[in-house]
């Protein structure tokens, strides 16, 4: 009897923080998330982009169809973003480069962005 009460002088503030916690998980970016796709590939021209450079683990910069010119910072670092020759994008329906919420890595990692910035890459000729 005594072990038993033991066990559950214990077990029950255990049981109790557990059915107070909130599980809920932050929400992943919302979207449809594309094939990998290397930079520059015809594939890639599908969601509106033409090719992708990730100059490191925070940022990546994206050339636009239109040769407009974004700049994305993730929440988090990325890490293995700088070394990966393949990216998924998590975009909306229609794709539009500024409507893209984040990026898949080939091993399944999820970041997402925290800002995508149009650049101004000076007047138009």
């Amino acid at each position: 009897m005594t072990r038993t009460l033991w066990t559950f002088g214990w077990l029950l503030p255990v049981l109790l923080g557990a059915c107070a916690t909130d599980h809920s998980k932050a929400p992943a970016a919302a979207g449809k998330v594309t094939p990998q796709m290397r930079s520059g590939s015809n594939e890639l021209r599908t969601y509106q982009l033409l090719e992708w450079i990730a100059p490191d683990d925070h940022n990546l910069i994206v050339n636009a169809v239109d040769r407009s010119l974004y700049r994305a910072r993730f929440k988090r670092q990325c890490t293995g973003l700088r070394t990966v020759d393949t990216l998924a994008f998590i975009v909306e329906t229609p794709p539009l480069p500024e409507k893209t919420e984040g990026v898949v890595l080939p091993n399944g990692t999820r970041c997402v962005f925290t800002s995508l910035t149009k650049l101004d890459t000076g007047p138009d000729k």
